[in-house]
């Protein structure tokens, strides 16, 4: 009996030491499991704050280049309302960089310019003799082979691949534009033509502006 009592007791044993085994166990696989989860989780916290990271430099990005294509626009916005104050502002506050075609004239027609639209009485008069001497200016530009650059009016893009006389007639034409909108679509279109210019003649666009 005695025996029976001792090997009944080394059975319960057994089982209590196989119990705390498998409780072992389960503790280490839920603990396993924990850290898979919190590395998955710290994995997940990486991935996103790299997201919102690149998305935030992304929209940051795309943010400075509208900022700066409305920049531009003001510009030419600013260019054509200076243009047309031309007509009304006072003759005598002219710069000589505000005269159409300034640099191809000398220190004397400048002056006779002046005088001529001081002694002009009406705003009418004055436009039909800026007009007059704008044909007269376009007219010298093209016999000496120059550049006539409208004021207000900056480099062009890839002007350095342009004849002299492509530059002169892309300025006339931007320069009779009135919206904005057509200005973007008719330099949208340039900035094309004197990419693929360029990529013929295997130059990069920087060194032709």
């Amino acid at each position: 009996m005695d025996q029976d009592r001792d090997y009944d007791r080394d059975m319960d044993q057994d089982r209590d030491y196989d119990r705390d085994m498998d409780q072992d166990r389960d503790y280490d696989r839920d603990m396993v499991q924990d850290r898979d989860y919190d590395r998955d989780m710290d994995q997940d916290r990486d991935r996103d704050r790299d997201y919102t990271t690149t998305d935030s430099m992304d929209r940051d990005q795309d943010r400075d280049q509208l900022r700066a294509h409305d920049q531009d626009k003001d510009q030419d916005r600013d260019r054509v309302q200076d243009r047309d104050q031309l007509h009304v502002t006072d003759p005598a506050s002219l710069r000589d960089e505000d005269i159409y075609g300034s640099t191809m004239m000398t220190e004397e027609e400048l002056r006779l310019y002046r005088n001529q639209l001081m002694n002009m009485e009406t705003v009418e008069a004055r436009e039909q003799y800026q007009i007059k001497h704008e044909a007269k200016m376009q007219e010298r530009a093209q016999l000496q082979g120059k550049d006539l650059v409208p004021p207000g009016q900056g480099p062009i893009y890839g002007g350095e691949l342009m004849t002299v006389q492509e530059r002169n007639e892309y300025r006339e034409q931007l320069r009779h534009m009135n919206s904005d909108e057509e200005r973007d679509k008719f330099q949208a279109r340039h900035q094309e033509q004197m990419n693929l210019r360029a990529k013929a003649l295997e130059l990069d666009i920087e060194e032709a502006e």
